[in-house]
């Protein structure tokens, strides 16, 4: 074979060199990338909670579906929360729900979150369809992102009912904001 033969061969097995190199290295960093993605993606609970200071968010929930009988898959807004209770921070999860007036909590954690229901002011509450029912008006002590937040509440005799985060207190000192595009709950300060 002459010299310009090997000369070619020589060249060729440089380029495909260097081309293995480069995709090696594309590869090593798209992998990189995905893997901090995942990360972040992949935690739950209260974990998933990420700080964004950035963007002003204190708070990013990932959507949560839940599957209804008659109507299918539905983001369903909860979120878990700290709450302070009489032993220290314990996380609850609650709806957050802005046709709700106020927060509620099933009277059953009272005594946990050091409430003494002989204490509070018993009052009428008026749920779904007017149905009525008593509650004891109070207040507890939640954390979002850094800030521990008092949120007034009632406690609730419907011992069935769900934890709810309402309008007075939380969406009034915050911004509660739906991303469809990102399937995520921002929410962060006002102003």
């Amino acid at each position: 074979m002459n010299d310009s033969h090997w000369r070619v061969i020589a060249v060729f097995k440089i380029i495909s060199m260097v081309l293995i190199v480069v995709v090696s290295g594309l590869l090593f960093s798209t992998y990189r990338k995905n893997t901090q993605i995942n990360k972040l993606e992949s935690k739950t609970g209260f974990s998933t909670l990420i700080n964004q200071g950035a963007d002003g968010a204190i708070l990013t929930i990932p959507y949560q579906q839940t599957l209804y009988k008659h109507f299918g898959n539905a983001i369903n807004p909860q979120v878990n929360l700290p709450v302070k209770t009489i032993t220290g921070y314990t996380e609850y999860q609650f709806l957050i729900d802005s046709g709700a007036v106020v927060s509620a909590l099933p009277k059953t954690l009272a005594y946990n979150l050091g409430a003494d229901l002989a204490q509070l002011p018993r009052i009428t509450i008026e749920g779904f369809a007017g149905q009525k029912t008593f509650a004891y008006k109070g207040e507890f002590v939640i954390m979002i992102g850094s800030d521990e937040v008092i949120i007034p509440v009632v406690f609730s005799e419907n011992d069935g009912a769900n934890n709810i985060l309402g309008r007075i207190g939380f969406f009034d000192e915050f911004n509660i904001m739906f991303d469809a595009d990102l399937q995520k709950i921002i929410i962060s300060h006002k102003g």
